[in-house]
């Protein structure tokens, strides 16, 4: 017992660190917590290492290549299924149901996950989202109605939402602040690699008798193997904390910070506990307790403003329309095998994403986006142009199918849309949870994920419409101007939190929504880079102070 209370002794307080030689002011105190990087600095951050935490991390983004896989699969399905269903041709409204239910499964599954995350674990989620993914394979695999295959696609929409929502916050849960972005970027890259990996199996069964078939129920085999591995990884170790198993999150802390010592992980763990403990009342909170909190308290509701807006800008940029209707907008280019033309978009997608893994937490998330979102529209306006001249009827058929340099134009315009999408925008919109402390993560989480699930239904069940509508010139206008108000709100409203950890982020949503949230947090980083360069410094001077006393020893 009293060896016990001795290491709690060593460990610190997460109440007592505020330096006296800072004003008050310069802090930001939340029931008793404070959020700056002197208040809560962890040198444990610094320790990280080995093979287990990119493990649990390639685990968690089987779901994304999952994700990513069901919704592209569609695209080059809705070209081959021919009459399979019913014996007819699909419809283009037809087409937008079975492109949008699979959002709209995804909304439930959503919900589903909100529920399910604080009452049985982040794992738990990510296997149950895996049945679904089975399931949904094998009853598109065997459809041979319109009804059938909108029921398979609404199952697999189930899965997306779960693994969408679960993955994130899995991975910014027991990622090391230092790479946290770098690695919920993977799941972000898994899911774009699905992109790819749906387009060549499209490609590869295009010229087989019901090649449709193999391309969706392929996707059984990743989701069987993701459903096995929830068996291998841990929980997380802030949620088995707030379980109060703290034996079990020491050991799976040891095996993410390979190079700490007893004591550093002890105390990882006792300064999650203690900010859980500061905010007991929250943690076992009803639904309606949770979101009175999520939408009453002022950081909280700063916080779900930018993570809500950035994921609906994301959606709303009119990316996924493109990886949708990619076959059926190069066709109408003229492109005359227009599925695998469909591949150079997942394609760019998913290699400009490689970008962003190297250089994410680097440069920033705020710079990033500014850097690149200017791109989009003049892309869209350009594509706008070019599309003018392709002669397109409003029936969306085509008065002369061969290809002509408009076509051409809109290809790379369209790759070049892709590229400044996923260089930023198109990752860093998941990376919402991160905003969330621990008593709202799982509902504001929840909510980013429904933003995007809702918006893709609206963005996924009118785009052929529109392109009917308002021409596929006007549409692409529609959208170039979205993306310009778009980059205007991101440059006014989203802060800079690369590098904080998940409890030092409220501190800069304390202070408000928009331009005040963005001015501290930028002045916090200079803070933090300041005295990292410090303690550099201070490192590198011992290591020269030890070579010179080990050179007069030698002596």
């Amino acid at each position: 017992m009293k060896s016990q209370e001795k290491s709690q002794d060593t460990v610190p307080s997460i109440r007592k660190a505020v330096p006296e030689d800072k004003p008050a002011d310069d802090f930001v105190e939340d029931r008793g917590v404070l959020t700056s990087e002197e208040a809560i600095y962890d040198p444990i951050e610094d320790k990280f290492g080995g093979p287990f935490m990119w493990l649990i991390t390639t685990s968690a983004a089987v779901g994304g290549l999952l994700f990513g896989y069901d919704l592209a699969i569609i695209s080059g399905v809705l070209l081959m299924v021919g009459t399979d269903l019913d014996g007819k041709s699909l419809s283009s409204n037809n087409q937008e149901l079975l492109t949008s239910i699979t959002s709209g499964g995804a909304f439930i599954g959503a919900l589903i996950a909100g529920y399910l995350l604080d009452r049985k674990g982040r794992r738990f989620v990510i296997g149950f989202g895996a049945i679904f993914f089975t399931a949904g394979s094998i009853i598109q695999a065997s459809s041979f109605t319109l009804a059938q295959m909108t029921v398979g696609r609404l199952v697999v929409g189930l899965g997306i939402g779960e693994a969408a929502m679960v993955a994130p916050i899995y991975i910014a849960e027991i990622s090391p602040a230092r790479i946290r972005g770098r690695m919920v970027t993977i799941d972000a890259l898994a899911i774009t690699f699905g992109q790819v990996f749906a387009n060549v199996l499209n490609i590869a069964f295009e010229h087989v008798t019901n090649g449709w078939r193999y391309s969706v129920g392929i996707g059984a085999v990743p989701s069987l193997a993701l459903l096995a591995l929830c068996f291998v990884v841990p929980e997380t170790p802030r949620y088995l904390i707030r379980k109060n198993r703290i034996e079990e999150a020491n050991r799976v802390t040891a095996k993410i910070y390979i190079h700490a010592t007893a004591e550093e992980i002890a105390t990882k763990s006792e300064l999650i506990r203690q900010q859980f403990e500061l905010e007991a009342e929250l943690l076992d909170m009803t639904l309606r307790q949770q979101l009175h909190t999520l939408y009453h308290d002022s950081a909280n509701v700063a916080a779900l403003l930018v993570a809500c807006g950035l994921m609906g800008i994301q959606q709303f940029a009119g990316s996924n329309t493109l990886i949708y209707y990619a076959p059926t907008l190069f066709a109408l280019c003229g492109f005359k095998n227009a599925i695998a033309v469909s591949i150079v978009v997942t394609g760019a997608n998913f290699l400009f994403g490689l970008f962003s893994l190297r250089y994410l937490d680097a440069v920033g998330r705020r710079r990033f986006l500014i850097y690149t979102m200017w791109g989009m529209p003049i892309a869209l306006v350009v594509a706008a142009v070019a599309i003018h001249f392709i002669p397109i009827n409003s029936d969306l058929t085509v008065t002369n199918a061969d290809m002509t340099w408009a076509g051409v134009v809109v290809l790379v315009c369209i790759i070049l849309f892709i590229a400044f999408y996923s260089s930023a925008l198109g990752n860093i919109a998941w990376l919402g949870n991160e905003l969330f402390p621990m008593e709202v993560r799982s509902l504001g989480t929840m909510m980013v994920t429904l933003t995007c699930w809702g918006s893709n239904i609206v963005v996924s069940s009118t785009y052929l419409s529109m392109m009917k509508t308002l021409t596929p010139s006007g549409t692409f206008g529609f959208y170039a101007g979205i993306n310009v108000i778009s980059w205007i709100v991101v440059i006014l409203c989203y802060p800079e939190v690369s590098g904080l950890t998940l409890e030092e982020i409220k501190g800069v949503f304390r202070r408000g929504f928009g331009p005040k949230s963005v001015t501290y947090s930028m002045q916090l980083q200079k803070e933090r880079n300041a005295a990292n360069k410090e303690r550099q410094q201070t490192m590198d001077a011992a290591n020269e102070k030890a070579k010179e006393l080990e050179s007069e020893s030698q002596a």
